[in-house]
């Protein structure tokens, strides 16, 4: 849709909304959530200041308040959290925790898991498919391992996302029924929003539908004036539908189906003419990712404790097309690409929790069994076709097509837990005991596709079986300040790229090959810290010191072959790694220092680690550099008015494991961010950013960790300049 339609959109929003503007909120601003309830440490509700471990928890509110409209901005002002890209082509596709990243990181939607990434050469990259922000209630992050909660997925850290009820909605109107359109555009990436929400219901039944649309191009970047550009079209659509159903006994029945279809085409114009790209004269991607979830969840309560079991099937696919030609090679070609990426996983999870009190002590026990079949496959075609007499070959890089970079595999994952949360001292001490029993097993399938490629490749079955433990100290000195130290525990099995990759690519002379040795990663972290929580201050400090054993570096150069005299690629098991560092964290009620100040709240954190490849002693690159973030907000009397004013401050990257290749090393940067929004009336709110004020020239390490020095990649992921964003909403 053109731009000239949504504007059309937007202003029939604020002519409707004139027409029906009540009078404004003049109700006092909600005090601030110093000790919210978490939970993703014990997976039931727990405040802050009784959990073990740092936690982030980012919700719909802030999401709003800052114009994030999508998970590559969710994360922003979060030190020790990025998201991953694989450059302009294929954007975000993964989360990264305190250095640990791609499928180490946990992300759970209603606890139910997203699918892993898969990628290979630069034509296929099947990233996680992240979240529509205008679905996310809530947002809470765990940092570092997690295997004893969250099993295999959780060496790095947890993502869970939690969406709206109904029931959440209809608070908000008359009960019986709340509704809300929201327009809205982003400079950066010059995108336009359309979302619609509807909900209806009573005490017992309750229905949610609820729809966005986005459309875009490429990012914007602050690259040298002559840099080719990437240029990009997208579009992606978002359905979700819930119904839940209260009963008498209090007890929730609710059942989801959610589907995400995002479309991209990418004309590549910065890698033409460029390394192994120097006789490509066009360059061009035609993308597409699906996604469907189907859930059903039955939260519970009785003489036995309280708890939940889930159900659930989701069905992903990518698929990804590249045409590539070579006008200038001395013998002129025209190439077909295609990739597809499958994952389809279904499973069921049963937690329960139970309060018991004795003469001495309180407990919250609790303890889950979860089980889940992933089955995983992928595909690569295409064929290339002379520009001088139009013959047609099935043969690219000497790789004769189709083949499979894995065999068709099936996972079949069990987890048990058990944990003990006690209170002693008539709540001054919290201890956590916990453990996990993981059982994982993959079962490759090869077909005859995998075969024709890998003929005398044995493939690699994979069963493992793991006890993860976690113990915690909590100590309460008073009411307000508490200080803890814990040691937990993570793991992950070999996943299936990693067992059994088989690329083979006969004109470079390479091949990768399954590593029937390849071991499952360990980690053994101990965090140590304190909270200071009151009515109008949170301050946390964190820090922490994380060992991983075996840790799988995916398709390493083992070295040449003596028979073939091919260069081999193999997936292996790194000895040790290293991860440590600190995490501060502060969120002030300025009101409480002077009354001068009322409306005023400040935050700020700050984080700083180091990586070490313990084989080696080279750092590991996945760390990114120290960065800190700081920010104050003002909010009116009658709840009318808001402005942000947030900035950010990161160091120069300066520790790089150069071994295989010098890599670009990002300079130091500071930006700042201002946002606002003017509550015209109950019904009608309008919001505005400006981001990066000064237009600074920047790289995030993220986005370029894997990057040599003079790649034309370079220039075009520079982050933005100065940009804008203006959306807005109507609720009746």
């Amino acid at each position: 849709m053109r731009v000239s339609g949504w504007l059309s959109i937007l202003a029939s929003i604020l002519t409707t909304a004139t027409a029906v503007a009540d009078d404004a909120d003049d109700s006092a601003p909600k005090p601030l959530e110093m000790d919210p309830v978490i939970v993703v440490t014990s997976k039931s509700p727990r405040p802050l200041s009784d959990v073990l471990g740092q936690v982030s928890v980012i919700d719909a509110g802030f999401i709003e308040r800052y114009g994030i409209e999508n998970m590559d901005d969710l994360l922003r002002y979060e030190p020790g959290l990025n998201i991953e890209s694989s450059g302009t082509r294929f954007g975000s596709n993964a989360i990264n925790i305190r250095g640990i990243g791609g499928n180490r990181v946990a992300i759970e939607v209603d606890g139910i898991p997203t699918r892993d990434r898969f990628a290979i050469g630069s034509f296929s990259d099947g990233g996680r498919i992240l979240m529509e922000t205008d679905r996310i209630k809530r947002l809470e992050i765990l940092y570092g391992p997690a295997s004893t909660l969250y099993g295999s997925d959780a060496l790095g850290g947890v993502m869970a996302i939690t969406t709206w009820d109904p029931g959440d909605l209809l608070a908000l109107g008359d009960g019986k029924q709340w509704y809300s359109l929201r327009s809205g555009y982003q400079s950066a990436n010059a995108s336009m929003v359309g979302s619609g929400v509807a909900a209806w219901g009573n005490d017992s039944n309750g229905v949610l539908f609820a729809a966005t649309w986005r459309d875009g191009h490429e990012a914007e970047n602050k690259a040298v004036a002559g840099t080719p550009r990437d240029q990009q079209d997208w579009n992606s659509r978002d359905y979700f539908l819930r119904y839940t159903h209260n009963m008498q006994s209090g007890n929730l029945l609710r059942i989801s189906l959610n589907n995400h279809q995002k479309d991209a085409k990418t004309l590549i114009q910065s890698l033409p003419g460029y390394a192994r790209f120097r006789r490509t004269t066009s360059l061009a991607g035609d993308d597409s990712a699906n996604n469907r979830q189907v859930s059903i969840a039955y939260e519970f309560s009785g003489q036995w404790g309280n708890g939940v079991f889930r159900v659930f099937d989701v069905a992903s696919s990518t698929k990804q097309l590249t045409f590539e030609e070579r006008a200038a090679s001395v013998r002129p070609i025209r190439m077909q690409r295609y990739f597809q990426y499958d994952q389809d996983f279904s499973g069921m999870e049963l937690n329960l929790f139970r309060d018991v009190s004795t003469a001495n002590s309180d407990h919250h026990l609790g303890g889950g069994i979860e089980l889940q079949r992933t089955d995983s496959s992928e595909f690569r075609d295409g064929f290339q076709q002379s520009l001088v007499d139009g013959s047609i070959s099935k043969t690219i890089l000497g790789e004769t097509l189709p083949v499979r970079d894995f065999p068709n595999s099936r996972t079949d994952e069990l987890g048990i837990f058990l944990q003990d949360e006690i209170s002693l001292g008539n709540g001054r001490w919290e201890i956590v005991p916990a453990i996990r029993y993981d059982r994982y097993e993959l079962n490759p399938r090869p077909d005859q596709i995998y075969l024709g490629d890998n003929p005398e490749t044995v493939v690699v079955a994979v069963n493992e079986d793991k006890f993860s433990p976690r113990a915690g100290v909590l100590y309460h000195l008073n009411n307000e300040l508490g200080i803890y130290v814990q040691y937990v525990n993570g793991f992950r099995a070999p996943p299936f790229e990693d067992a059994n990759i088989g690329l083979n690519i006969p004109l470079f002379n390479i091949r990768a090959i399954p590593n029937p040795d390849l071991r499952s990663e360990t980690s053994q972290g101990f965090e140590a810290g304190f909270r200071y929580i009151s009515a109008t201050t949170r301050l946390t400090l964190a820090v922490f010191d994380t060992q991983y054993n075996d840790f799988i570096e995916t398709k390493a150069r083992i070295g040449i072959d003596p028979e073939s005299g091919e260069l081999l690629f193999q997936s292996r098991n790194i000895d040790r790694a290293r991860i440590y560092g600190l995490d501060l964290r502060l969120e002030q009620n300025l009101e409480a220092l002077s009354p001068s100040f009322e409306g005023w709240h400040l935050s700020a954190a700050a984080y700083w680690s180091r990586g070490e490849n313990r084989e080696n002693g080279e750092p590991l690159n996945s760390v990114s550099p120290p960065q800190a973030i700081a920010g104050v907000r003002w909010t009116s009397a009658d709840n009318r008015w808001d402005v942000n004013l947030a900035g950010t401050f990161t160091a120069a990257q300066s520790r790089i494991d150069e071994t295989s290749g010098p890599r670009f090393r990002t300079p130091a940067w500071a930006i700042a961010d201002l946002t606002g929004g003017w509550n015209i009336s109950k019904r009608l709110s309008l919001r505005a950013g400006i981001y990066n004020l000064t237009d600074k020239r920047y790289w995030r390490w993220a986005d370029v960790s894997l990057f040599r020095p003079g790649n034309p990649m370079l220039e075009l992921l520079t982050r933005p300049g100065r940009n804008y964003s203006v959306s807005a909403r109507l609720q009746w």
